[in-house]
């Protein structure tokens, strides 16, 4: 199975991503643990990119996050699916779309880049879940824990991106399959039972 966990920066989405990877790997499967933007080549550009380390136009991020896709599935994600392998991403290509989506012409047009690279529909994970947090609570995490913060991460741009995760995913669920996880007043370990409790019977 292909897995995507979804999400605003500081909603947990790493620490579910890891923790539903060793879950998988203790039930004996072999699982690889893996994220977007990647290590690559273009996903280290892009990640650069969402420091602030330079500055891209919105579209042009839209068609590297685009590339960055394609190459990691290339290189990591299917070689791993023909091997029988689950994989479980942090993040693919739907972040693309919220993050920059801006406007519902910019949004069109990244779904039709994506799309493009994203076919055959094998390359479209098994199930995505979001992890739906509040902005607030994102943010206490990331000042709590991180030294170093993205463009995004913003209580004003965190409110944003969650009100688009909403609209965008909601668009996409009579092609996907998505599964959304409200995380408020939930500690980690509340937060992946109810991830288990969902992918338990697909597994």
């Amino acid at each position: 199975m292909f897995i995507v966990i979804e999400g605003l920066d500081g909603s947990g989405k790493s620490t579910q991503t890891r923790r539903l990877g060793e879950w998988l790997t203790k039930r004996g499967a072999t699982c690889l643990i893996t994220n977007q933007p990647s290590n690559g080549a273009i996903g280290t550009l892009a990640r650069e990119t969402t420091k602030g380390a330079f500055s891209v136009d919105n579209e042009a991020l839209s068609l590297l996050f685009a590339a960055e896709h394609l190459q990691h599935y290339k290189e990591k994600i299917e070689p791993a699916l023909s091997r029988g392998e689950y994989v479980v991403c942090d993040r693919y290509y739907y972040s693309n779309l919220v993050y920059q989506g801006k406007t519902p012409e910019l949004f069109e047009r990244i779904l039709m880049y994506n799309h493009s690279v994203m076919n055959p529909p094998a390359k479209k994970p098994d199930v995505v879940i979001y992890l739906d947090a509040l902005p607030e609570e994102c943010m206490k995490r990331i000042t709590a824990n991180r030294t170093e913060i993205s463009i995004f991460e913003k209580i004003d741009k965190l409110k944003a991106l969650r009100t688009r995760y909403i609209s965008t995913l909601e668009r996409l669920r009579e092609t996907e399959n998505i599964i959304t996880i409200q995380t408020k007043k939930l500690n980690q370990s509340e937060v992946f039972e109810k991830i288990v409790h969902k992918i338990a019977p697909l597994c």
